[in-house]
């Protein structure tokens, strides 16, 4: 299980190192994808392959399942963990996530999510708030 929050920047060859505690429990080989709110998501291989096979198992004949399918498996790239531990994020997938340099690594379970430190801290700044009265919303739901 992925946990934690991690403050890490990008290089000069915008390559990201992910956390040690992260990288024992992704492997090698990674995907990085076009994530939610401006974010992008990182899972392993059989994570990404379940996530992938979920979103392709939606209709084919609703357009909005097409457009989610088009905009998440064209947004996804390979990624090569290398022996320092960082991947390299192409620079379409850092430009749709406005990522520059300095981004949290946020450790969600089966996936994280990266995001650009101050775009999170704004969307956290916005959104905690609210999380009693979702909890309280989804406290039915929760098994």
């Amino acid at each position: 299980m992925l946990l934690g929050k991690y403050e890490h920047s990008l290089d000069d060859k915008l390559r990201l190192t992910i956390p040690a505690k992260l990288r024992t429990k992704l492997g090698n080989i990674v995907y990085v994808s076009k994530g939610f709110e401006g974010s992008l998501e990182l899972r392993s291989s059989v994570e990404f392959e379940k996530w992938a096979n979920s979103i392709m198992s939606f209709s084919n004949m609703n357009s909005e399942s097409r457009m989610l399918t088009r905009e998440i498996m064209a947004n996804s790239v390979e990624a090569e963990i290398d022996s320092s531990g960082r991947i390299k994020i192409p620079g379409n997938l850092l430009n749709t996530a406005n990522i520059d340099k300095d981004v949290y690594i946020l450790g969600l379970g089966s996936k994280a999510e990266i995001w650009d430190r101050t775009k999170y801290d704004n969307y956290q700044n916005i959104n905690s708030e609210k999380m009693e009265e979702i909890a309280d919303n989804l406290s039915g739901k929760i098994t």
